[in-house]
């Protein structure tokens, strides 16, 4: 039956959602305001445009089976997606430039320079979002800020800021270590994101005399803004991306403990989706992000 129809009905991928969110049918059916009868109907459909049973009775109850609860979990993701195209709409009719941009980027670029932005362009409007990895949103909002290998970047990717990155810590934990940063590497805490390799990368082009001792201890946080902030808070000292901590560094929230940097080969850029590069709101949106990651 569906080697001819590639989806089953919107119905019974809603009952299959709500019967998942309310855990039984007869919450389904009070959910979608029809009759227990309907629901059961409805599932019995998408069981045979399955040729596999998708439910298991237990007693008097009706659950979903793995393969129900796995194909439930992909409609409500599919349903949630379309609920918040529909929310996004009022924005999309504003003809809102909307911008993904990593949380760290976005508290140290884009938020303290938005005051700007709608100053000199008070009519285009602008939809900010976190992208929570670097990895690329779906579906793409029309400019996303990623951070990148710079020998991966994809065509018309564009290089916004620089990625090397520095060891940093509070003042005030420099302060306990007698104001010498080698000794405060070798105390420690030592803080890192997902991407653990920084220290061990560091760590060989300075001398012995930074080596952590065996005491010391690692903290792990997820994510570079997370990172940058426990390191802002005291807790410890960690690798930051020398782009994002010039406003730390100037108000004396964060102490630079080296100038050696790694990863020179890294980069935050800047992709704008197709189609979307021609359009006048959105090249307004890219030059001034390119204004605001050249200033110093």
């Amino acid at each position: 039956m569906h080697s001819t129809r590639r989806l089953p009905s919107l119905n019974a991928l809603r009952a299959l959602e709500a019967v998942r969110e309310t855990g039984s049918v007869s919450g389904a059916a009070r959910r979608l305001s029809v009759s227990h009868s309907a629901v059961s109907h409805q599932i019995k459909q998408l069981e045979a445009w399955i040729g596999r049973p998708i439910t298991v009775r237990r007693g008097r109850s009706v659950a979903l089976t793995e393969a129900g609860e796995s194909l439930a979990r992909v409609v409500h993701d599919s349903f949630d997606a379309i609920r918040h195209e529909i929310d996004l709409l009022p924005l999309r009719f504003a003809r809102a430039v909307s911008i993904s941009a990593l949380p760290v980027i976005a508290e140290e670029i884009l938020l303290p320079n938005l005051d700007q932005f709608r100053s000199a362009f008070p009519n285009i409007s602008l939809h900010i979002s976190l992208a929570q990895t670097d990895r690329p949103k779906t579906p793409a909002p029309d400019v996303e800020i990623l951070f990148r290998q710079k020998d991966r970047l994809l065509p018309g990717e564009v290089v916004l800021l620089p990625g090397d990155a520095v060891p940093v810590c509070a003042p005030e934990l420099l302060a306990t270590s007698g104001q010498d940063p080698a000794s405060a590497v070798r105390l420690g805490p030592l803080l890192t994101d997902e991407d653990s390799r920084m220290w061990s990368r560091w760590l060989p082009q300075v001398g012995d005399e930074w080596t952590p001792g065996d005491m010391a201890r690692t903290i792990y946080l997820e994510g570079s803004f997370l990172l940058q902030k426990a390191a802002e808070h005291g807790i410890g000292i960690a690798i930051c991306r020398k782009a994002t901590i010039g406003r730390a560094i100037r108000s004396g929230r964060l102490v630079p403990l080296s100038d050696i940097a790694i990863d020179q080969d890294w980069a935050y850029t800047r992709r704008v989706a197709a189609g979307r590069e021609i359009e006048p709101e959105v090249q307004i949106v890219t030059d001034w992000l390119d204004r605001v990651c050249a200033a110093p």
